[in-house]
């Protein structure tokens, strides 16, 4: 009669192993699903004295292709129309991702001063008090 029930608790101690062993797994996985999740999004932009602070961040999706995305903190830019950088003004001095606002557009062209520069999408400008900013043709997304 022990036999059977040393049995019995060897089998059920079995189960809650494995049952045990299989959710520390898929805990482990979505916690590591998170971490990409989170990884692809773009962090807060931070505002000190009237100056802008971006961390540089890739903007993709899971597949690694871009993601045209659109968040309250970002300042669209319509084409040839020059904007001024200035600490009171809508585009303050600081670091800005620059972003397609079109899905199918990878590259871009901006004017920031007198010269024309190519730019891709997720691409980092830093921009200085005085400066002026205008895309030449199409809309752009700066965050």
């Amino acid at each position: 009669m022990d036999f059977i029930r040393y049995i019995f608790y060897g089998i059920l101690g079995l189960i809650v192993f494995i049952t045990s062993i299989i959710t520390i797994k898929k805990m482990v996985k979505k916690n590591k699903e998170k971490k990409e999740s989170k990884s692809r999004q773009v962090e807060d932009v931070v505002e000190k004295d009237g100056v802008r602070y971006t961390p540089d961040a890739e903007i993709v999706d899971k597949e690694g292709n871009q993601n045209v995305s659109y968040v309250k903190d970002d300042i669209v830019l319509q084409p040839r129309k020059m904007v001024k950088v200035d600490k009171k003004g809508v585009i303050k001095p600081g670091k800005y991702t620059v972003l397609s606002a079109y899905e199918n557009e990878g590259t871009f062209n901006i004017r920031i001063g007198n010269y024309v520069k190519e730019y891709k999408h997720g691409e980092s400008i830093v921009l200085a008090e005085g400066e002026e900013i205008c895309p030449t043709s199409s809309t752009i997304i700066l965050r």
